[in-house]
């Protein structure tokens, strides 16, 4: 598979202001891949960022890919932060997307170089 990278990005969802604060933070890879596929992989160390907040990661990266019409990408998570009693998978769902959204900021943008 053939793979070309088209950004290395964070995404910080950190709220402190509300009555339930939230804290995540993620770093991305992303590649421009030869299939039509949107592919995940976490490289990033459980004690970085512990398993069920990478789900949320995950989870983000699908549901962002979906709702834009974005297909041929592979997203690599690289690192984490997070606080045990500010982080949810909610926020790394949210700081998924924000990364995502700085290198795909408006629907249907990623087009098919060929």
């Amino acid at each position: 598979m053939k793979k070309e990278l088209l950004a290395e990005v964070e995404g910080r969802y950190v709220r402190s202001c509300c009555s339930i604060p939230k804290y995540g933070i993620v770093t991305l890879q992303i590649y421009r891949i030869d299939s039509q596929e949107i592919r995940f992989e976490n490289h990033c160390p459980p004690e970085r960022l512990p398993e069920r907040f990478a789900e949320g990661v995950e989870e983000g990266v699908y549901y962002f890919a979906s709702e834009h019409g974005i297909q041929g990408i592979q997203v690599e998570l690289l690192d984490g932060g997070w606080h045990e009693s500010d982080s949810h998978k909610r926020d790394f769902m949210f700081a998924a997307m924000l990364a995502l959204f700085k290198v795909f900021p408006q629907k249907n943008e990623v087009q098919e170089e060929k």
